[in-house]
């Protein structure tokens, strides 16, 4: 492998995007920069019609690889300070990163690098200016959206997915889209029937719904809309787990005017500006929230790997992070660990996997044990009106906390209202009435056969849900598995060879021992209350006499023949 520094170079454009340096422009800048500092450009993360005022965090691109492809790179190269951030806070908070992380930071433009003398204070003073710019143009607009949002008028923008806007004798108002509407509606009723923000991404793709962008283009080329972007032709984008997390999480769907950072607008008096009608009422949105909750997407678009959050180091317990392959370098796609940098831990030596062989022992191995097993999963049951009602107030709470933190609103209007919620929640919570209740609920289908009808993306999301992780060593994994135990409790386990019935309850549940001692339980290995042990040899092994079978069933097949 290449012994250059790393470096991403990041692309972004706004909504709207006149007046802007193009995307080619950028990348071209970035590229020389990369190559006059003699580094590696790895890759771009580029986000196209992308508002200044998002967290880099979140950011679809950008975002993935803050979050979970750090390892990936080394530097950040941006052609100008506010193509990463135009606020002093968001710029503060990247500089801190990239000092926790060990990442360099440079822009072409403005000249400094982090990791040069001065390079924090002069990237401060330009956030500043960037900072003030941006102030300054929503400056210009706010007296007249100000205006616009007393009046109950939609002030114009990206129209939330399933509304669309109509114009009335006094403005612009928004309703429910007869086009799209029906489909949001579907979105909703999928994901709580079966939570995952990838499954309902491919069914819209599959369906070939266009995205919010798109369907803005659509109507302003048809003269419908009067949302203006950069390039008036549909992109013929695609839903990601991304943008359906973002849908189903708006508050909009109450019918609230939300902004782009989150926040709600709010009246005088503290009650939601309302923009529409509202799509679900709180009843509907609470079940909603408590879906997105259980399997919140924290892995960004863009990640190629498939176990993100599920793999780990044996030895010292850091995500061992997958390395992708491809014809540029003639490498095979792998995982390797990379330590903690930030932490003073070093990579392991030699700990390297080719990915899919690393895979496949992580499916034998789980497979092997619980295969056999109907799969279930947990409910809350709650017959108890009190729940619903601690649940409205709680969100309310969180929100204010949200647009508090933001500087949306003013302390004196902040602790007014929460002390008010306050002294809700004590009301209700003074009340007497059952406890919640989790009970595991059947599927009617075993693990081995979801596993083999669901995607990548579907495993990976149902294993961090269920908090399962594995462990590598050089020659052993073990797993821990998470949630999953509650599960196998109720139903008992296999040994090797030898089934048991699907009601027998083995207590305590004792893990697959390794062969030899067979009834003696082998040192922990992850600290975790029970373990799915598995040697490299016996997945060898079990796969080459797969292969023997597989070979001989074909030369009976070509002699029969």
């Amino acid at each position: 492998m290449s012994e250059k520094p790393r470096a991403l170079g990041v692309v972004r454009l706004s909504v709207g995007n006149e007046n802007q340096t193009g995307e080619e422009t950028q990348r071209t800048r970035i590229s020389k920069r990369a190559d006059a500092e003699e580094m590696e450009l790895v890759d771009f993360a580029v986000d196209i019609d992308v508002s200044a005022s998002i967290s880099p965090w979140m950011r679809p691109s950008l975002g993935d690889w803050l979050n979970n492809k750090r390892d990936q790179f080394d530097h950040i190269i941006i052609l100008r300070i506010d193509r990463i951030a135009r606020s002093v806070h968001h710029l503060s908070d990247i500089i801190e990163w990239c000092e926790a992380n060990d990442k360099g930071l440079i822009s072409c433009e403005e000249g400094f690098d982090l990791s040069k003398p001065w390079g924090k204070t002069i990237a401060k003073i330009l956030a500043v200016v960037a900072e003030a710019e941006l102030e300054a143009i929503k400056a210009r607009n706010k007296a007249s959206r100000e205006t616009m949002r007393k009046a109950g008028r939609w002030p114009g923008g990206l129209v939330p997915f399933g509304r669309r806007a109509v114009k009335g004798e006094e403005g612009f108002t928004l309703e429910f889209d007869p086009d799209y509407g029906p489909t949001l509606i579907e979105m909703i009723r999928r994901f709580i029937e079966r939570p995952s923000f990838s499954a309902v991404a491919d069914w819209l793709n599959d369906q070939s719904v266009p995205t919010v962008q798109d369907i803005a283009r659509i109507r302003a080329a048809a003269g419908e809309s009067t949302t203006r972007l950069a390039d008036p032709k549909p992109r013929g984008s695609r839903w990601t787990p991304t943008t359906v997390q973002a849908v189903l999480m708006s508050r909009s769907l109450l019918g609230e005017y939300v902004r782009a950072g989150g926040a709600v607008v709010r009246n005088d008096d503290g009650s939601p500006v309302m923009r529409s009608e509202p799509v679900l009422n709180v009843e509907e949105w609470r079940k909603l929230s408590e879906a997105v909750a259980s399997v919140k997407y924290k892995k960004q678009n863009g990640s190629t790997s498939p176990t993100v959050g599920v793999t780990f180091c044996l030895l010292c317990k850091s995500p061992i992070y997958y390395v992708k392959g491809g014809r540029s370098n003639s490498k095979r796609a792998r995982y390797r660990c990379h330590g903690y940098r930030s932490k003073g831990i070093k990579a392991c030596p030699k700990l390297t996997f080719w990915a899919d062989d690393l895979y496949a022992w992580l499916e034998s191995a789980l497979l092997g044990e619980i295969g056999h097993l109907e799969r279930m999963e947990s409910s809350t049951a709650i017959d108890d009106s009190r729940a619903a009602k601690l649940a409205v107030v709680d969100g309310k709470m969180n929100q204010l906390s949200k647009e508090f933190q933001q500087g949306q609103m003013n302390a004196t209007a902040y602790a007014s209202q929460v002390t008010s919620l306050a002294r809700d929640r004590e009301k209700v919570t003074s009340q007497e009435g059952p406890e919640p209740v989790t009970v595991w609920v059947s599927t009617g289908e075993s693990y081995a056969d979801w596993w083999q009808r669901s995607t990548v993306d579907e495993r990976r999301e149902w294993l961090k849900k269920h908090k399962v992780q594995a462990y590598f060593g050089h020659d052993v994994m073990a797993i821990d598995p998470g949630d999953l135990i509650e599960n196998l409790r109720r139903q008992g386990i296999s040994w090797r060879n030898t089934p048991v019935k699907t009601s027998q309850v083995l207590a305590p549940l004792t893990p697959v021992a390794l062969p030899g001692k067979p009834h003696e339980k082998p040192k922990a290995l992850t600290g975790a209350e029970w373990e799915i042990v598995s040697r490299w040899e016996d997945f060898e092994a079990e796969r080459a006499a797969e292969q023997a079978k597989a070979d001989e069933d074909t030369e009976t097949a070509l002699v029969r023949v």
